[in-house]
């Protein structure tokens, strides 16, 4: 943008947002009526390809609809957000979360034991 004799470049990365949302027709239409409102006041362009929704309703023939109304990705089971798996079930999220970093972190030691190094320099590592 111009402000007086000065040149501004405004740079905006709206990454990793998550919207909760209910009546899901009727707030569906509205986030997208406010996203092109959003577009058109800023100048600024949100990519919609990149967006993706996991419905968390049980209701088939309200997701089917909504489906109808978005073009963002549909994800069925899990969403990945800021490193969490996000899972449409409560029960699902220990199984995808804590037991994988569990898995991972005791893959990590395993390798790390051999190495040659002081206690110190392994919690360095």
């Amino acid at each position: 943008s111009q402000t007086s004799k000065e040149e501004v470049k405004l740079s905006l990365f709206v990454d990793d947002r998550i919207l909760y949302m209910e009546n899901l027709k009727d707030s569906t239409k509205k986030l997208l009526e406010l996203i092109c409102q959003f577009s058109k006041v800023t100048g600024y362009k949100i990519n919609v390809q990149k967006m993706v929704v996991l419905l968390y309703s049980n209701n088939e023939a309200a997701e089917r609809e909504v489906k109808g109304l978005i073009s963002f990705a549909i994800s069925l089971k899990t969403l990945r957000y800021l490193g969490i798996n996000l899972t449409k079930e409560v029960n699902d999220l220990y199984a995808d979360n804590y037991k994988k970093c569990l898995k991972e972190t005791e893959k990590d030691i395993k390798k790390w034991k051999n190495i040659p190094c002081s206690w110190i320099g392994r919690t360095n590592i």
